[in-house]
């Protein structure tokens, strides 16, 4: 006899509907905030979208009908699906794989978007960002960097656990866990990464000679701005643009001014960015006056200025590389156009997007693109990069940083002519 659906009846089982119910929740809590255009917090301190005044924070919410009746649509499509397994299939959710569900679910989401930079961070991931926005992360302590198609490394954190192993920069990467190949720069950080506590086996090149070490990641701080005067030109170096990153910067150029500095070099080689404030504020230590940066969201655009915080009129010269991206672009980008700082290295990474973190109520948080940004001439900086004015590739003994170097000495000897003619 064919058994049709009427005949067959449902074997006895737990109901499952709540569980399913549960991960519809947050795929429809997750498709209100991300329809929202409520810009909320970077940190869960920073309120960006009112700073920057992308949104207004009194009338924050959906301002897009026709967005939140999508995600209303997808949700009751889900719903359906979760009703017919409920009554009817042997299939179970279990309780414990929420989260899993969770995270695949939203990233699954999230890649439909469209938005190549949007990001779900689970609770263990958000903190982890956190730490690593304040200068601490779980690592071994090394900056690496690619040069010549090969993978060498750029610094060694003091007190790290790189450093005591005798890991020295310019060390060239040959193996990580036995694997054996021409690795490539993401590659073979996500290849080192792992949790606190984990060891990683990796095989260094030095003079010829290899040397195996063995690494346990722990928590090492991060010392994101770094200086020192090289004769009578000040380098300063940033990792990144965090929230006190102009403060340091700030400091920097005080202390090397009272050594003598007559310039200065800005290194953000590998800077990936960071907060966009920050960047407004760097730029404004060496603009005086006039347009750092043309935001451009879905409301309209806005052009920020500097905050008259000048602190420095002598040479700079600002040093990028390909890994340069997103504010550490905009600030070259800002530099170049008013004819401030000669641009010195390879062109930049090209991201002229901003991002905001949300915190979500389950914990993590989601990160989302909320504006493309623009030079204050208004050339595009996304997907085309910053062009040097003074290009020059990576290779041993740093060309490029003597590069840089050379080209503050050039405009300080300029400088000096020019003083010397009209006193003459």
């Amino acid at each position: 006899m064919e058994i049709t659906s009427s005949s067959v009846i449902p074997p006895a089982k737990p109901r499952i509907r709540s569980r399913i119910m549960a991960v519809i929740a947050v795929l429809l809590l997750f498709g209100l905030v991300f329809a929202a255009g409520n810009i909320a917090s970077y940190l869960g301190i920073i309120d960006i979208g009112a700073q920057l005044r992308l949104v207004d924070p009194d009338t924050k919410g959906s301002d897009n009908p026709e967005a939140t009746a999508r995600f209303e649509q997808l949700a009751a499509r889900l719903r359906e699906v979760a009703t017919i397994l409920d009554d009817e299939a042997l299939a179970t959710f279990a309780q414990s794989s929420l989260d899993a569900d969770t995270t695949t679910a939203i990233r699954t989401l999230l890649e439909s978007s469209g938005d190549q930079y949007a990001r779900y961070f689970t609770k263990e991931e958000y903190a982890d960002y956190q730490r690593m926005t304040k200068g601490e992360y779980y690592g071994i302590g090394i900056v690496l960097t690619a040069q010549d198609d090969l993978i060498r490394v750029l610094d060694v954190y003091p007190d790290s656990p790189a450093q005591e192993a005798g890991i020295e920069p310019d060390d060239i990467l040959v193996a990580i866990d036995g694997v054996r190949k021409q690795w490539e720069l993401s590659e073979a950080t996500d290849a080192i990464h792992r949790d606190e506590g984990e060891q990683v086996t990796i095989v260094w090149l030095r003079d010829g000679q290899e040397q195996t070490t063995v690494l346990t990641l722990r928590s090492v701080t991060v010392p994101n701005c770094t200086w020192e005067l090289k004769d009578d030109v000040g380098y300063i170096r940033l990792l990144r643009y965090t929230e006190n990153s102009a403060e340091e910067i700030r400091n920097a150029l005080t202390e090397l001014d009272g050594l003598g500095a007559q310039g200065f070099v800005l290194d953000v080689r590998d800077n990936p960015g960071g907060l966009l404030s920050q960047a407004i504020e760097v730029t404004s230590l060496f603009v005086e006056r006039g347009t750092v940066v043309e935001i451009e969201t879905k409301n309209g655009t806005e052009r920020k200025q500097v905050s008259g915080k000048t602190i420095t009129d002598k040479p700079l010269a600002y040093l990028v590389n390909s890994n340069s991206a997103s504010a550490s672009e905009l600030v070259g980008a800002a530099l170049q156009d008013h004819g401030r700082a000669t641009i010195v290295g390879e062109r930049t990474y090209g991201k002229g997007t901003v991002q905001d973190m949300r915190e979500l109520s389950f914990g993590g948080a989601i990160k989302y693109t909320i504006a493309h940004y623009y030079s204050p001439d208004g050339t595009a900086i996304d997907g085309v990069g910053v062009t040097p004015d003074i290009e020059v590739a990576s290779g041993v003994d740093d060309p490029q940083l003597t590069a840089a170097l050379n080209a503050v000495r050039n405009m300080i000897d300029t400088d000096s002519d020019n003083t010397s003619t009209q006193m003459d």
